[in-house]
């Protein structure tokens, strides 16, 4: 027996769908678009419903995750207007492809458990690399790699392992003198330390997004401080400012 929802769903969707048809025709801004012109929209809208996840605000998320979903649905339109694949065809091969990565769903495979489950996913490809695109955030690529690349046992057996290799990479930085060498080697390092978040259990994207938010939020405590001293961060000493900073940290039990 169907569920009726399903069918009110496919409605709704529909409902989209007919709209981004119709913007296509009758909006200015809407009917000049291509897949290239709003390639930089998905990355943004994406972070947008990062934003709102992590502040865990549901009007935003629900806002969010409806923008995100009219994108995709654009660009199904975009890829038909300029390739000629109907969204349908989008779809089903979509469908297929979800399908062949769950055979223990629809195909009777034993993966009992998470991890034999990526297990699969990670020995089906011919290369463990492919599919991870240039333009993701760089921590997260790297944070990808390491994780594909240990699915087949390279890897350290515990932190200290990446945390060694993060002091060896702070030493090579110290020694190298050329600046080609110095963007090696940070590079490197950088690598390194995503390597050390992630036998932390700490996603490396999310510890920077948390260190930029406490830096700023900060920043303009001691903004605020220096305007009631009678300065500003243009005036003040870099010694001034320092004073400050530390007592804004003990504040804050840092």
């Amino acid at each position: 027996m169907s569920d009726p929802s399903t069918g009110q769903q496919a409605r709704v969707l529909q409902s989209l769908i007919e709209l981004i048809a119709v913007l296509r025709k009758e909006c200015p801004w809407d009917s000049k678009q291509t897949l290239a012109s709003l390639k930089n929209k998905i990355i943004e809208e994406s972070y947008e419903l990062i934003d709102a996840i992590e502040h865990d605000d549901p009007p935003a998320i629900q806002e969010e995750i409806g923008d995100v979903l009219f994108l995709a649905l654009f660009f199904a339109r975009l890829y038909n207007d300029e390739k000629g694949v109907a969204p349908d065809a989008l779809i089903r091969a979509t469908v297929k492809k979800y399908k062949d990565k769950h055979p223990h769903v629809f195909k009777g495979k034993d993966l009992p458990d998470q991890e034999s489950v990526l297990r699969f996913w990670h020995e089906s490809k011919a290369d463990m690399f492919s599919g991870i695109p240039l333009s993701l955030p760089a921590l997260l690529s790297a944070k990808t790699i390491q994780e594909r690349a240990s699915k087949v046992g390279f890897d350290w057996e515990s932190h200290e392992g990446p945390l060694e290799k993060v002091k060896e990479e702070l030493r090579e930085i110290e020694q190298v003198q050329d600046p080609g060498g110095i963007i090696e080697e940070y590079g490197d390092l950088l690598f390194a330390c995503v390597n050390l978040a992630r036998h932390l259990k700490v996603d490396p994207e999310d510890a920077l997004r948390a260190a930029n938010r406490k830096f700023v939020e900060r920043f303009r405590r001691m903004q605020e401080e220096l305007k009631k001293r009678g300065l500003s961060p243009g005036k003040a000493s870099l010694q001034e400012m320092d004073a400050i900073w530390d007592e804004i940290k003990h504040q804050d039990g840092s």
